[in-house]
């Protein structure tokens, strides 16, 4: 019958919750255009001035774990997040587990 109606409901972890004025803060910035992500390997008109290295963030909900992401690079001063990308792994009960990851930079404009 799980199939049909659903498993239990999943427990609200507590590392999640604690965590939401941070991942507000995040996806204020996120929103807002303070702070680019991009799938490549540069960004485009800007210069890699340096990388604080890669950061992850693991969690059952995709938003916690792409403004988890978010909010680990503004607890390091990073600009943006190059080379962005996201996995999901699914369980056997079916649930979804979802890793993003990339590298933290600090950005300086091109002198042209």
């Amino acid at each position: 019958m799980a199939l049909i109606f659903g498993g239990p409901k999943k427990p609200v972890y507590k590392e999640e919750s604690k965590n939401d004025q941070r991942l507000e803060l995040a996806k204020n910035l996120y929103l807002g255009g303070k702070i680019k992500i991009v799938t490549t390997d540069e960004m485009p008109g800007r210069e890699i001035a340096g990388a604080f290295g890669l950061i992850v963030c693991r969690s059952y909900i995709f938003d916690n774990a792409f403004y988890g992401l978010l909010a680990q690079a503004v607890d390091v001063n990073a600009d943006a997040i190059i080379a962005y990308r996201e996995n999901v792994s699914f369980h056997p009960e079916g649930d979804k587990y979802y890793s993003c990851y990339g590298t933290a930079v600090r950005l300086k404009p091109v002198k042209k």
